[in-house]
């Protein structure tokens, strides 16, 4: 059965994705698994981080801001260091009780509304499987085959 596309009333009127946010954020999308050490490789997941990327901003065009800020503070941050700097305190440089209601600073707005949706992302495309997870999000582990391991949970007690 077909259904309609939720759109936010005002995502017809944006400008288009700028090109240089489009490659910053899917190179902090790649640091996710050089910073966690992931193993698997992200290049397959192009194509669903750039849906996800628009569907994010037709649903709510204030991510279109968001990815905009984060490739400013990447920016900044790489202009103190390095690229590795700035996505480690991306990743790292949090406030372990944030206060209630909205980002007290570009980091948190940047941790909270892009880093944190785009570890998520990752994790659930493929980086679960590289923590052994067989049966994560479409990485179920195969048929029960004898003597071989099981490609699910078992139960123990």
């Amino acid at each position: 059965m077909y259904q309609a596309r939720e759109k936010h009333p005002l995502s017809a009127t944006l400008p288009a994705e700028d090109d240089e946010v489009g490659l910053a954020m899917w190179e902090l999308f790649v640091a996710i698994g050089d910073f966690w050490q992931l193993g698997d490789d992200p290049k397959p997941y192009r194509q669903l981080f750039e849906s996800f990327m628009s569907n994010r901003i037709v649903l709510n065009p204030l991510y279109q801001d968001y990815y905009s800020k984060a490739n400013q503070l990447i920016a900044k941050l790489a202009s103190e260091g390095t690229k590795q700097k700035a996505y480690e305190t991306i990743f790292t440089k949090k406030d372990r009780t944030p206060p209630p209601g909205p980002p007290a600073n570009e980091l948190e707005l940047v941790q909270r509304n892009v880093a944190n949706e785009f570890v998520a992302l990752r994790l659930a495309l493929g980086g679960f499987l590289s923590f052994g997870a067989l049966n994560y999000c479409g990485y179920f582990g195969g048929a029960n085959v004898p003597g071989q391991p099981v490609p699910y949970r078992t139960f123990s007690k």
